[in-house]
C-alpha cells in the first residue's frame, strides 16, 4: 500500500553561493523544516577537490528535489571548468533529472557592494547563469530573506504535488519488508552523512582558497600616541602612524584565544592592541622620539613620554574580522541578550576552534622521538 503524500518526508538539496547568501540559507533552511522537508547543501562537506564533488553528486542522488538560490554572486569557479561550484550542482541536478525551484533575486543591483561580484567577467557569468535558469524553468523572484522563506513556504506544497517523488517514511509507517529495507539504507546514509557532516565541521569550507591566509602578511596601521613633556615639565600629546606587517596565522593566533567562549567587539580591538603594544613598545617609542625630532619638538632628558598607547586603524580591524569570517574561522554569536546590550559579540566557528588549537597548543619537544 503507498503512502500519501502528506506522510512522506523529502530530502531537499539546496544550492547557492555560501558567504554571501548565509542568513538567506538559514531563511530557507528554516522554511523547509516547517515543511517537514530535509534540507542538505554543499556547505556540510568538506573543502572542493574530486572526493568532495563525488559526495555532493552523491547526495543530489538522493535528494527528492533540487532548490536554488542566486544572488548578486556568481561564486567560487572550479579551476578545470571555470563554472561556478552553484551552476556544476545545477547542471548536475538537471541532468539527473531532479525537479528543480529556483529563487532569483529580483532586484540583484540594489544589492550592497559586498553581494555583489565586482569583476565584469564575473558579473557576465552570473547574468548567463541567470538567464540559462529562466529559460528552462519556472524562477521565483525575492529581495530579502523574509520574502524568500516565504516564497519557499508556499512554493513547496504545491512544487510535490506537480511533481511526486519517493520521500522518506516512518518505520512504524512501513507495511512491506522492501519498505523496512529501504528504510534501513536509508537510516544508513543518513549516519553516514551525519559523520561526514561532523568530520566536515573541523575544515575549511569551500571556496577560501583564492583568500589571504596562513602565513601570508597583511600590513597593519597602529596610532601611536603619548604625553610628551618638554624641559619645563609642560604636557601636550605627540602622535604617529606606524605600520606592523603581520601573518594571518599571527593575526589569529592573538584574536583566536579570545574568542573561545566569544568577546565583544569592543574588548577584542582593545586586546588586540595591548598584546601589540606589549610585542613593539620599544619600536612605537623609537617612533614616536623619531617624530619628535623631525618636528624639532623639545623633549626632556629623562622620561620624554609616558602613558605610551597603540590603537589599529579602524579600517584595518573591520578587514581583519571580514577575512576571519571569510576563512571561516570567526562568526557572529547569536546568543540570546539583554535589549540593553548593544555590544556586537564574536565567537569560533568549530572549524576556528580546531585551528586556534593547532595554533596555541604546546607541541612536545619529544614528538616523534
Amino acid at each position: 500500500m503507498e503512502l500519501p503524500n502528506e506522510q512522506r518526508r523529502y530530502q531537499v538539496f539546496v544550492s547557492s553561493t555560501y558567504l554571501d547568501l548565509q542568513d538567506e540559507r538559514r531563511a530557507v533552511t528554516t522554511a523547509l523544516l516547517a515543511c517537514d522537508a530535509l534540507p542538505a547543501g554543499m556547505e556540510l562537506f568538506p573543502a572542493t577537490d574530486s572526493d568532495a564533488w563525488s559526495l555532493i553528486q552523491d547526495v543530489i542522488n538522493s535528494s527528492d528535489y533540487y532548490l536554488l538560490v542566486i544572488g548578486g554572486k556568481y561564486g567560487s569557479l572550479d579551476p578545470a571548468t571555470q563554472m561556478s561550484y552553484t551552476e556544476k550542482e545545477y547542471d548536475y541536478a538537471v541532468g539527473a533529472g531532479k525537479p528543480v525551484m529556483a529563487f532569483l533575486h529580483g532586484n540583484p543591483d540594489s544589492l550592497t557592494v559586498e553581494k555583489s561580484e565586482k569583476d565584469g567577467e564575473m558579473r557576465e557569468k552570473l547574468e548567463v547563469f541567470r538567464k540559462k535558469v529562466t529559460t528552462a524553468k519556472h524562477v521565483n523572484f525575492w529581495t530579502n530573506q523574509d520574502g524568500l522563506a516565504g516564497a519557499v513556504a508556499l512554493s513547496f506544497n504545491k512544487f510535490t504535488k506537480r511533481h511526486p517523488a519517493v520521500g522518506w517514511i516512518r518505520a512504524d509507517q512501513a507495511t512491506s519488508s522492501e519498505s523496512l529495507r529501504e528504510l534501513s539504507r536509508l537510516q544508513a546514509r543518513i549516519k553516514e552523512l551525519e559523520g561526514q557532516l561532523e568530520v566536515s565541521r573541523t575544515l575549511p569550507p569551500i571556496g577560501i582558497e583564492d583568500l589571504a591566509q596562513g602565513e601570508e602578511e597583511y600590513s597593519l596601521k597602529f596610532w601611536a600616541h603619548a604625553s610628551a613633556f618638554s624641559p619645563a615639565g609642560m604636557r601636550s600629546g605627540i602622535g604617529v602612524w606606524v605600520a606592523r606587517d603581520m601573518s594571518w596565522n599571527e593575526v589569529f593566533h592573538i584574536l583566536g584565544a579570545k574568542l573561545l567562549h566569544e568577546a565583544d567587539e569592543g574588548a577584542l580591538r582593545n586586546g588586540f592592541n595591548e598584546f601589540i603594544l606589549g610585542e613593539s613598545y620599544s619600536e612605537a617609542e623609537g617612533a614616536l622620539l623619531d617624530h619628535a625630532r623631525k618636528s624639532e619638538i623639545v623633549l626632556r632628558p629623562e622620561a620624554p613620554l609616558q602613558n605610551l598607547t597603540l590603537e589599529v586603524e579602524d579600517e584595518a580591524f573591520d578587514t581583519i574580522l571580514i577575512q576571519l569570517k571569510a576563512l571561516g574561522l570567526i562568526q557572529n554569536s547569536i546568543r540570546p541578550r539583554s535589549v540593553k546590550d548593544s555590544g556586537n559579540y564574536w565567537t569560533l566557528t568549530d572549524y576556528g576552534q580546531t585551528r586556534i588549537v593547532q595554533l596555541r597548543a604546546i607541541k612536545s619537544a619529544v614528538a616523534g622521538g
